[in-house]
């Protein structure tokens, strides 16, 4: 595979548990010199909690938009890298709803924003569903859920009060396929 861009150096800009932010010089193809720079974190899951024509979603307060919104759960497990994506599917939902899965089924996988990152998505429906009590990390202080049906969450997407771009696309590449 040929390259258009180059890497000529790289340097970590900022790193924590979650993220490492990283400047690049680069080379292009026709010569000319920059910088790019990018966000590493690992892949995670978003999963679709779906009883009967109900969806499970999640409202948390969202720190960069200093509001509240509403998602379906999602999340990674930073600290155990390896972890398969299903387990983490099961882990997130139990954490975030407190409901437990009896079918995970496999949706697919997305890119979040490749523009400044690599890092993907993969995306389950959770059915068979029983109900157990909620397991919140430190971070997701205030999160709650709760049940909408299909239809009020299309419109809500419509309505643009479902904004978050991983529960848009989860969704409607659930329904594209005939899962939900």
């Amino acid at each position: 595979m040929t390259h258009e861009i180059k890497t000529l150096s790289s340097e970590v800009i900022y790193q924590n548990q979650w993220m490492t932010v990283k400047e690049d010089r680069i080379q292009r193809g026709d010569g000319s010199k920059g910088v790019y720079s990018t966000v590493e974190k690992p892949d995670f899951v978003v999963i679709i909690p779906l009883q009967d024509d109900q969806l499970y979603v999640v409202e948390q307060y969202r720190y960069p938009l200093k509001a509240r919104t509403l998602e379906l759960p999602q999340g990674s497990w930073e600290l155990t890298p390896d972890a398969k994506p299903e387990a983490i599917a099961a882990g997130e939902l139990r954490e975030e709803t407190g409901l437990v899965a009896g079918r995970l089924t496999y949706v697919g996988y997305q890119k979040l924003a490749q523009g400044y990152s690599a890092q993907g998505y993969h995306i389950y429906l959770a059915q068979e569903l029983t109900h157990r009590q909620q397991d919140l990390d430190p971070e997701e202080y205030g999160l709650t859920a709760r049940p909408v049906t299909k239809t009020d969450f299309l419109a809500l997407i419509l309505d643009g009060k479902i904004s978050d771009a991983t529960s848009v696309t989860a969704f409607l590449l659930a329904q594209a396929k005939g899962m939900i």
